[in-house]
């Protein structure tokens, strides 16, 4: 058989996506990249509807948080000098 085909691309990222969550009734696509942006897709247009920069780092987690409210992962370097 030949490869699958897809059905949809949806552009609006120029680097790599680290993470993606569907909303609750799948009306929403969450896709966050590694330049820290993240993209809130309507799944009905095929559209984005909300585009932002949210860190200044890879996102690398993503998701809701009660019907409103988007939810980040992100690694924050921390450095401590040893002083003995």
């Amino acid at each position: 058989m030949p490869p699958a085909q897809p059905a949809f691309i949806l552009r609006g990222h120029s680097a790599q996506i680290h993470a993606l969550h569907f909303t609750e009734g799948n009306t929403r696509l969450l896709t966050a990249d590694a330049d820290g942006w993240i993209v809130s897709w309507n799944l009905s247009f095929k559209r984005p509807v909300a585009v932002w920069k949210a860190h200044g780092n890879a996102i690398l987690g993503v998701g809701t948080w009660g019907s409103d409210r988007v939810i980040t992962l992100v690694i924050v370097k921390t450095w401590q000098s040893y002083r003995g």
